[in-house]
């Protein structure tokens, strides 16, 4: 056998057991959850679910962080029961748009559920938010799901200056406006001020 031929031989051995070594190595792995790491952001954004009752949404938000939430926390929920079929989530570690967006339309089409429910959250958009148009740069916003399940893998929102939009969480860029709001913008009713937020349940993984 030849030397080169060897060389190849032992290369091709040598980058079958370096592939075979990085296969089975594992991956890293979330570091458990202490609120004490992460520093509260303040920022207004919160999502009101009317219908299920509480163990139904946050099985629902456990799930959905467990998606998420594989290597960091990228979804922190703080879940507190407002009534039998009225749910909060607010964020006190903030949350970015995109999950947002995701978490809105995931607790109104959830995985494995079958409940009703009547789902939007409010917050003031950001320039660098993901998909955001200009003209809803700094404005309250209130985001919704449509009603039509072909418009399931996106949501809706509407600014305080009733100009409606369309996410489609499979299409690239900004959100699409809309000749007129599939529903009108209506403030929050609740002040998250006023209520007791100590008694809220923190929600970041099945763990």
């Amino acid at each position: 056998m030849s030397t080169i031929v060897s060389i190849i031989i032992i290369a091709a051995v040598i980058i079958v057991l370096i592939f075979a070594w990085y296969k089975e190595k594992p991956s890293p792995s979330r570091p458990e959850f202490s609120e004490t790491d992460f520093p509260l952001i303040f920022n207004d954004k919160s999502i009101l679910v009317e219908g299920p009752n509480y163990n139904e949404i946050r099985e629902v938000c456990i799930e959905f962080c467990e998606k998420y939430n594989v290597k960091q926390y990228n979804v922190i929920v703080k879940l507190i029961r407002l009534n039998p079929t009225s749910t909060l989530l607010i964020f006190p570690y903030e949350i970015d748009f995109q999950h947002y967006c995701y978490l809105v339309n995931y607790l109104k089409f959830p995985i494995g559920q079958n409940y009703s429910a009547d789902v939007k959250g409010w917050l003031t958009s950001k320039k660098l938010d993901e998909w955001m148009d200009s003209r809803s740069v700094n404005k309250k916003i209130m985001v919704y799901n449509h009603s039509d399940i072909k418009y399931a893998d996106g949501v809706n929102y509407t600014t305080m200056d009733q100009l409606g939009f369309r996410i489609n969480f499979n299409e690239p860029g900004k959100a699409s406006e809309l000749e007129q709001p599939v529903e009108k913008y209506a403030p929050f009713s609740l002040k998250i001020q006023e209520l007791n937020l100590s008694r809220g349940e923190i929600i970041t993984s099945r763990d």
